[in-house]
């Protein structure tokens, strides 16, 4: 299957992508975290293909092959993956989000609920009006108080300004981005790196990629990450399956909790002794449960 392909949206821009994995298969539609790109998925894509998985990795707007959108919104990133999804002949798609993914993925269901069968997300962030919620950042790391404390303070804006050159390195070459991925890793992240072979560099190349046209993409990100949503996470009809680690301290279980609270259909499973990465460490089962359940 092709890697590094684009398509022209109507507006002009490209959207960048890579479709892996059986092309007959289950359409599987991986949405990175950030500051990451379509390369940041599990390195043996032969294992979607052995999973009858047809697996479309694609890079938000400003990451990697995709142009950067400066008023792009959760809503408008669903109408672009939806344009993907017919210049693919797919009619529905299985969103699988990561990390800052994850209310991407969401925002495909609620807002093209007829085109969407299953989500799969994989430590989710929050929306950032969850960040009031008693107790829900006890479990956070130093990182994700930033986030909270300073999206408060300086609004979408000044929190991307200041916390941007914070999350990636620019320039970056993989050199230095493997520095990155992990120099900043506890001991736990690390051992979650090394049990996954060729995580580490797919992670860096993700990395290298999100920022190799500026750092517009993460920018955006960090405001979309303050700002309220353009959608209604009512409007999600379809099965949601959480799936949160009871160690990680990026996305706590506290997040997938908050779900749960606000989903029709949200059922939240726990990986003991997992952290951030579960997308990782846990892959197969995650596709295995979006693409088999009803």
């Amino acid at each position: 299957m092709p890697l590094a392909r684009q398509i022209s949206l109507t507006d002009g821009r490209q959207l960048g992508f890579d479709d892996v994995g059986d092309p007959t298969g289950v359409p599987v539609l991986f949405v990175h975290g950030s500051p990451d790109s379509r390369r940041s998925r599990h390195p043996d894509d032969s294992l979607a293909t052995a999973m009858g998985v047809r697996l479309v990795s694609v890079d938000r707007p400003g990451f990697g092959l995709s142009t950067s959108h400066r008023t792009a919104t959760l809503g408008s990133f669903a109408d672009d993956v939806i344009a993907l999804a017919d210049e693919l002949e797919v009619d529905t798609w299985h969103p699988f989000g990561w990390s800052a993914g994850g209310p991407f993925a969401l925002a495909v269901a609620a807002c093209h609920p007829e085109r969407v069968s299953r989500v799969a997300v994989a430590a989710g962030l929050v929306p950032f009006e969850a960040y009031s919620c008693p107790g829900i950042l006890d479990d956070a790391d130093a990182g994700r108080h930033m986030i909270a404390e300073l999206g408060a303070e300086l609004g979408p804006a000044g929190l991307a300004e200041m916390a941007a050159p914070m999350l990636a390195p620019f320039p970056c070459d993989l050199t230095l981005a493997m520095e990155h991925v992990t120099e900043n890793a506890d001991a736990l992240r690390l051992t979650e790196l090394e049990s996954v072979p060729g995580v580490t560099r797919v992670m860096a190349e993700g990395l290298v990629d999100a920022v190799s046209g500026g750092l517009d993409g993460l920018i955006r990100d960090l405001e979309l990450q303050v700002e309220s949503p353009d959608l209604s996470w009512d409007a999600v009809t379809s099965p949601v399956d959480l799936w949160y680690g009871s160690r990680d301290t990026t996305a706590p279980v506290s997040f997938g909790r908050w779900w749960v609270d606000r989903l029709l259909h949200g059922h939240l499973r726990v990986e003991p002794e997992a952290g951030h990465l579960v997308a990782m460490t846990r892959w197969t089962a995650i596709l295995e449960q979006l693409t088999t359940q009803r």
